[in-house]
């Protein structure tokens, strides 16, 4: 039964406001989220005291930054709609309409916009470093610059008179941007994952089953492709391709998962539990195991062909823990 006190609004109406107020709060828990990563990334990364980590926290900072100023403007506007101007003819909604070409929604979207091109550019590096070669990474960072480019226009068509983030100019536009962004970021995971498995079944088969287990379980796996912001894309996609008010309650969502998937992967890289540029180099020509009586020092070339070379020499016995085994075999644990 509806209640006496429900404003003079359509069902419809209702449901499009709800989802503008609970997308809000929903983006303030994952920014909850953000920080706590954030902050741990940066502890580490500090700590670390390597000479090239400024990089990496100029980069988090960055991202961090976009994802604090798209909540803090998604907030401020709801207060505006909701408390200080709720007497605007139509009401709120007619409010948010109203404002979307106001200067700080439009920095608001031009922010979200971005965050997907800066995210999406670490998954480029990685694909990069996992795979070892320029050529892999040269398909998906022309689908960036497509993605950075359908984002500007987009930006630009929100800023328009009487445009919104569902009128038919704007959805010509932020469909393909975010419906190619999404297909990047899945394309990018399938590519880590694809050579993370080929990886481990090379590490498998010429050092041990329990080396192949080190980094490519199925948790490093999500984390390292940043899964969990790929799901909440695809959702995020078809309901704002089917034009679903639900789509709201993702969208600030999107923005924060979009900043901390890459604080992730950095946070893995930096306390030693993903893979770097040193490991699979490491990996691609040394790895040294102690059998018995014997020293044996096994030359392994894991290369992108269908054989593996392996070369054995054998040393005279030495004593080491299971720690220097796993040092010497150029694995990070």
């Amino acid at each position: 039964m509806p209640s006496p006190y429900a404003p003079n609004e359509s069902p419809q109406d209702i449901w499009f406001e709800q989802t503008i107020h609970g997308g809000i709060h929903i983006g303030g828990i994952a920014y909850g989220i953000h920080i706590l990563i954030y902050f741990t990334c940066t502890y580490y990364l500090l700590r670390e005291k390597r000479k090239g980590n400024w990089r990496w926290l100029a980069y988090i900072t960055l991202l961090f930054a976009l994802g604090t100023l798209n909540i803090a403007f998604n907030m401020h506007l709801e207060e505006v709609e909701w408390i200080d101007e709720r007497n605007f003819p139509g009401g709120p909604l007619a409010h948010l309409f109203a404002s979307q070409t106001g200067a700080l929604n439009v920095a608001g979207d031009v922010l979200a916009n971005l965050v997907p091109t800066f995210a999406d550019s670490l998954l480029v590096y990685r694909v990069y470093v996992i795979w070892g070669t320029w050529y892999m990474a040269l398909v998906p960072s022309i689908a960036l610059l497509a993605t950075l480019a359908l984002g500007i226009l987009s930006s630009i068509q929100t800023a328009q008179p009487d445009a919104s983030l569902w009128s038919d100019g704007v959805l010509n536009f932020s469909v393909p941007f975010f419906s190619l962004s999404m297909a990047l970021n899945i394309f990018l995971t399938l590519l880590l994952i694809l050579r993370l498995l080929y990886m481990r079944h090379k590490i498998q088969s010429t050092v041990g089953v329990q080396y192949g287990r080190t980094y490519t379980n199925i948790a490093t796996m999500v984390l390292e492709s940043a899964l969990p912001n790929a799901l909440v894309s695809v959702v995020f996609v078809v309901l704002y391709a089917i034009h679903n008010p639900a789509a709201n309650l993702l969208l600030p969502l999107q923005v924060q998962t979009n900043c901390f998937s890459p604080v992730l992967i950095i946070l893995r890289v930096v306390r030693g539990r993903a893979w770097t540029a040193e490991t699979v180099s490491d990996l691609q020509n040394r790895s040294r195991l102690q059998f018995g009586s014997a020293y044996t020092s096994t030359v392994v070339d894991v290369n992108r062909d269908k054989d593996i070379n392996i070369s054995m020499t054998t040393f005279k016995p030495t004593s080491g823990s299971d720690s220097q085994l796993r040092s010497v075999s150029g694995l990070t644990v």
